[in-house]
């Protein structure tokens, strides 16, 4: 079983992040990142909407895995009744409409790195078998067969604290996911960023509507001294709206 190599445009983990987006508290991180032992587990922690998916991805395209897959599941959106096939995969015989063998997400991400986004929110039935390949490096898939070996990064993001919402089960099923950790500030504690986010943003919509808007320099100041509880993603939703002349000033 042989790792895919880098991915098509929509999974390719350099092209989905652009280069100004590597500030240098953003490519200190990815150095943290690179320090840990690449075969243990991260756990990067942070606010909604503060680029831990773009941490991820800087991460194994800075890594010796980068010429292999970057995969991103959901943690949120995987079904008790159909995770478990999504993330292990599954034999003919465990579907009764299943018609042919499936690989899971780890297996896909064999070499490469597997991205557990929000993991606080996997079903608790999955919790166990994503246990078992932590400490073994090996899956099975649903409906019997024999053992795989993967040899995968895995990397998991949570926006909760240390206490995940009491979630004691999930830390004592994954332990092993405090192998490593890295929590990512607020964009509120990273003012000099917002310029380069915010200019970032101004071209893509900029571009996208095909329209001239410049942010002005009392605009740009007003930016930085907002808390943005929403951090990155906010910033992004008030950039869009200051191009598409939405009613709602982008600034309040």
């Amino acid at each position: 079983m042989g790792g895919r190599k880098k991915m098509s445009a929509g999974d390719a983990t350099t092209d989905c992040v652009p280069t100004i987006l590597r500030t240098a508290q953003i490519l200190d991180l990815v150095a943290c990142g690179q320090r840990a032992d690449l075969r243990a587990p991260l756990l990067i922690r942070g606010e909604a909407g503060v680029g831990k998916d773009i941490l991820a991805r800087l991460i194994h395209a800075a890594s010796a895995r980068q010429a292999y897959s970057f995969i991103k599941v959901n943690c949120a959106a995987q079904p008790a009744d159909r995770g478990e096939a999504d993330l292990f995969g599954h034999e003919r015989e465990a579907s009764p409409v299943a018609i042919r063998r499936r690989l899971g997400s780890f297996e896909f991400a064999h070499h490469g790195t597997i991205y557990l986004d929000e993991i606080g929110a996997l079903p608790r039935a999955l919790l166990p078998k994503l246990a078992h390949v932590l400490r073994t490096g090996e899956v099975s898939r649903t409906g019997g067969g024999e053992s795989r070996r993967v040899d995968v990064r895995v990397i998991a993001s949570t926006m909760r604290g240390v206490d995940p919402g009491g979630r004691d089960d999930l830390w004592h099923e994954l332990h092993d996911l405090n192998a490593a950790e890295i929590s990512i500030p607020p964009l509120r504690q990273r003012t000099d960023e917002i310029p380069v986010f915010a200019s970032f943003f101004l071209e893509q919509f900029n571009r996208r509507y095909r329209r001239d808007v410049q942010l002005r320099s009392d605009v740009m100041a007003t930016f930085r001294a907002r808390p943005w509880p929403g951090n990155i993603r906010e910033l992004e939703e008030a950039v869009h709206r200051l191009v598409v002349g939405d009613a709602m000033s982008p600034v309040h």
